[in-house]
């Protein structure tokens, strides 16, 4: 578990309910200064210097899909996507283009979201040093709340759109929660409403239904404006209240009610099928009642309740390990599922045919914990584990950045979650967690799973229906393994050091520098190993770390690529040196320390980071994944059921049959192309796996090592110890092979059709070829890449309403031989495929005969810079940077290198790159189809 995941899982599981009727007693940040206006509106403005010089502007609207009648089933969608088409101040696609001029970006820096019980609208890293960007800023929040346009022109545009959206969401997973709502939610408005809505009233809605949800509900008294940034706290409090103040409340308000989920002493029981659906699982759901009051108890119960499915996913992965049983996952968890309510789950996924001999496995273990407890062991280490993660996130509270509080105080308007000081909470919770005792903790798992609100659903293909269990089976393993009898958990522990074997660091033989990047060192130890450090505080306690060298899968015999695919896959499930999978996970708990090796195309490396204090840690793990990895046989058959429980129903996955007609028509037909298959299985080979890995991680002379962060003074000794250590054949040097994996020359089509449970139609096409490599070029063809995203999104998603989105990238590749890349991809209606490609190939053709639109390219110039200077403060990319710059042997761009290379791209540079691109390219045209059967 990340440390991300943990302090998520805390707070997620504290505190949920809706603000007007939940209340927090834990007192909200002084440092946030708010208020609410005479008109109802509530404000939060907090000054925060991560990333420096931005702000982000949040306007959090408390009602969502909920509240729709049902002739407005899907307006609440509707309504968000038209608040980017038009308002007061803002007209047509006003608030967009003005924001853009100035580098922030739509999808990226400006979006939104609509769930059933909010409405959240965001506009991120905004350059504060720009006083009248401020301004507006704020005026487009303004005119959310109560300015809209609405034309009737621009809803009709916008109804395409939503219906392509409408399509591109019909998954097979989105396709069975609609057909497992209805009993979640029996009796309740939620079974009805999944946000995106009845096509039928999409397409045929009269335009005063959409204007009165707006006028009904987006109103002061249910609105916040959420301000977080390197802002000036008292000014921005005082453009907020001459802003807001005048936006006016409506003297009938009606109220804003919460949805209930009836009570049910009865087990609910529900199947659910759907052809495309990959796997059978089997998951009993406890529905719970968020309490009414906020307080330091609630928060106790939660950390609880983050101990409890640690220790039993624990569990879990241990059974799963010894593959003994009839389950390929288990998994417990809670999750929310509407204002009022949390589940607590049990899922299991078993192997064919064994749905309910796995749903027993798991509902045993659930009853042993809940029999016997927990044991001392298992309690120390889950502290540890949280501890250590909360250790990690006051280390770097100056690091957390302004949505991750923006997203905070949203939680704390809508849901009454309470909003502390890094500090303060660090307190809170790491008192709470050392003062949890075994006897509280046992006492309190007893109560989590009550015989009433039990819901039980199955879900799986089509082709496994006729085996699913029905609900007197389940109920019947129920009552079984709660009058079974079972012996408590018990554990063994391993001791012993990662590392037995006595190391002294090796001698640095010499030293380089880092072309352009003149505070980052190179070391050469004494095995020849290039080590490269780059001291920064970006962050107060961060270690990235990298590791490369050359080769990859190129050097592995086109027979044994298969077993290539699952090498480092084995590798990192397996364990370490002298402990399995679990051991290992045990012996790490509490530390802070990562180390994950990969085998790529044309490199193989290591990827992984630290905080100061589990440097060694991390280094130890690197040192054992060269000298001592671990090839499991158990783990092999494990991976091995899982994929063949996949392959029995990818047959029937649409998305998986598109990505092997992309991947095969990019390669030529390339019998190195990877198909996972029923010839994937079969040559996937243990041995031939390990002796794979261990060629490829067999001379620490062939690679760099690259270290950026807080690094502490102990560090490169440290590193000498370790890393100097590694075997090592100075004499041999690898490189790359170039297969020529290309798309054959000239054009390619694949066009094909496949059976649909929602008719849609996917694009994809790729225009590439060779090309000089430089830096100037690279950045062309990615300019070139988001042009075309902007035409696309005024020609085929909003003229002609024809897609919910076209991605487009362009991007030029050094390995193995430079090769640029135009590549796009679509969903949209079958109807509209020709005439949208048509526009498709329109746009590419005129990019070589019409200059481009002179503001998009300023746009997105000052977006580059601005992501530029953002990106600098980060470790990450530094990381990255000499990652990229070492294995390519290309210098790293100053400032002003950077930003003379920006200025120089201009419509005739474009023009002209474009004309290379199109005119020496091959072509790949995928397109796949439903059949109308």
């Amino acid at each position: 578990m990340t440390k991300k995941n943990i302090i998520f899982g805390i707070l997620l599981l504290s505190f949920h309910g809706a603000f007007s009727q939940f209340k927090t007693t834990i007192p909200l940040d002084k440092n946030v200064t708010t208020g609410k206006l005479k008109n109802g509106l509530t404000y939060y403005i907090l000054h925060n210097e991560e990333p420096k010089d931005r702000a982000s502007f949040y306007f959090v609207q408390n009602v969502g899909a909920i509240l729709e009648d049902d002739n407005q089933n899907g307006l609440a969608h509707f309504l968000e996507h038209m608040a980017f088409n038009g308002t007061e101040h803002f007209k047509g696609k006003g608030i967009i283009k003005m924001l853009e001029k100035n580098g922030v970006s739509f999808g990226k820096d400006i979006n939104a979201y609509t769930a059933q019980d909010e409405t959240v609208y965001n506009i991120s890293t905004v350059p504060v040093t720009n006083e009248k960007l401020i301004d507006s800023t704020l005026w487009v929040l303004h005119d959310w709340s109560g300015s809209l346009s609405l034309t009737d022109a621009e809803i009709d545009a916008e109804r395409g759109v939503i219906r392509e959206e409408w399509r591109t969401r019909r998954t097979s997973d989105f396709r069975l929660k609609m057909q497992t709502d209805p009993v979640l939610y029996k009796g309740s408005k939620y079974s009805k409403r999944d946000v995106i809505g009845d096509l039928d009233i999409i397409n045929n809605f009269k335009y005063a239904e959409l204007r009165n949800y707006y006028k009904k509900w987006y109103r002061p008294d249910l609105q916040a404006v959420i301000i977080v940034g390197d802002i000036d706290v008292k000014a921005m409090e005082q453009k907020v209240k001459a802003i807001f103040s005048g936006i006016p409340l409506a003297k009938k308000a009606t109220p804003r009610t919460y949805e209930i989920i009836p009570k049910h002493d009865e087990l609910y029981f529900e199947t659910a099928s759907d052809k495309e659906a990959s796997s059978t699982a089997i998951t009993l759901r406890y529905i719970i009642d968020e309490p009414l009051i906020k307080d330091s108890l609630v928060t106790r119960k939660n950390i609880m309740n983050s101990f409890y499915t640690s220790i039993l996913n624990n569990r879990f992965n241990e059974l799963l390990l010894k593959n003994q049983g009839s389950s390929l996952n288990l998994k417990t968890y809670f999750s929310e599922i509407s204002r009022l309510n949390t589940t607590y789950n049990i899922l299991a996924l078993g192997k064919k045919g064994k749905t309910l001999e796995a749903f027993e496995e798991a509902y045993t273990e659930a009853e042993r914990l809940k029999r016997f407890g927990a044991i001392q062991a298992e309690l120390d280490r889950t502290k540890k584990l949280f501890i250590s993660s909360y250790d990690d996130f006051i280390s770097n509270k100056d690091k957390i950045d302004n949505e991750t509080w923006a997203d905070k105080l949203t939680n704390y308007f809508l849901k009454a979650k309470p909003f502390l000081s890094a500090e303060d909470d660090y307190k809170l919770i790491t008192g709470i967690i050392k003062s949890i005792s075994l006897e509280e903790l046992n006492a309190y798992v007893k109560t989590i799973q009550k015989p009433t609100n039990q819901v039980v659903l199955v879900t799986g293909s089509d082709q496994d229906k006729n085996d699913f269990p029905n609900k007197e089976a389940v109920v019947n393993v129920m009552k079984k393994v709660e009058n079974m009898t079972l012996e408590p958990y018990t554990k063994k522990e391993n001791n012993a050091p990662l590392i037995e074997k006595e190391l002294k660091p090796a001698a640095i033989k010499k030293t380089f520098e880092v072309a352009g990047i003149k505070d980052a060192k190179g070391y050469i130890l004494e095995n020849e190993a290039k080590v490269i450090v780059l001291p920064t505080t970006y962050s107060q306690d961060q270690i990235v770390f990298s590791a490369f060298s050359k080769g990859g899968k190129s050097l592995v015999k086109t027979e044994d690529l298969a077993s290539a695919e699952i090498a480092t896959v084995i590798a990192r499930s397996s364990g370490l040196g002298n402990f399995d999978n679990l051991g290992l996970k045990e012996k790490l708990a509490g530390k802070m320390a990562q180390s994950s090796p990969f085998i790529g195309e044309n490199t193989q490396g290591f990827e992984g980071g630290s905080n100061k204090a589990d440097l060694e840690t991390m280094l130890q793990m690197l040192y054992l994944s060269f000298e001592s990895p671990r090839f499991d046989s158990n783990i092999f058959t494990i991976l091995k059921e899982q994929y063949k429980n996949n392959l029995e129903n990818i047959k029937n996955d649409n998305e998986n049959a598109f990505k092997e007609a992309v991947d095969l028509a990019n390669s030529n037909q390339n019998p190195r192309t990877f198909l996972f298959n029923e010839k994937f299985l079969e040559a996937i080979d243990l041995k031939k796996a390990e002796n794979i890995y261990r060629d490829r991680f067999k001379n620490a002379a062939d690679f760099t090592f690259i270290f950026v962060g807080n690094i502490p003074e102990s560090g490169l000794e440290l590193i000498q110890k370790y890393i100097g250590n590694l075997k090592s054949n100075p004499a041999l040097k690898e490189n790359y092979i170039d297969h020529n994996i290309e798309p054959k020359k000239g054009k390619t089509v694949v066009h094909f059709k496949r059976p649909m449970e929602v008719p849609k139609t996917t694009v994809y096409l790729n225009l590439t070829g060779k090309t000089e490599y430089s830096k100037e070029n690279a950045m062309n063809i990615y300019v070139i890449g988001q042009l075309l995203s902007k035409r696309f999104l005024q020609t085929i998603r909003e003229e002609e309403g024809g897609s919910y989105g076209v991605n487009v990238g362009g991007n030029l590749e050094q390995i193995p031989s430079p090769t640029f890349s135009l590549a796009l991809t679509f969903d949209c209606n079958p109807d509209k495929q020709e005439k949208l490609m048509q526009i498709v190939w329109k746009e590419l053709n005129d990019l070589k005969t019409v200059p481009v639109n002179a503001n998009d390219l300023e746009d997105i110039k000052k977006a580059l810079l601005k992501n530029r200077e953002e990106s600098l403060k980060t470790n990450s990319f530094w990381n990255s940077t000499i990652y990229n710059n070492t294995l390519n042997q290309i210098p790293f761009l100053q400032d002003e290198d950077y930003k003379n290379l920006i200025s120089k791209i201009n419509q005739k540079t474009i023009q002209q790159f474009s004309k290379h691109v199109l005119d020496s390219s091959s072509s790949v045209e995928v397109i796949m189809s439903p059949d109308p059967q």
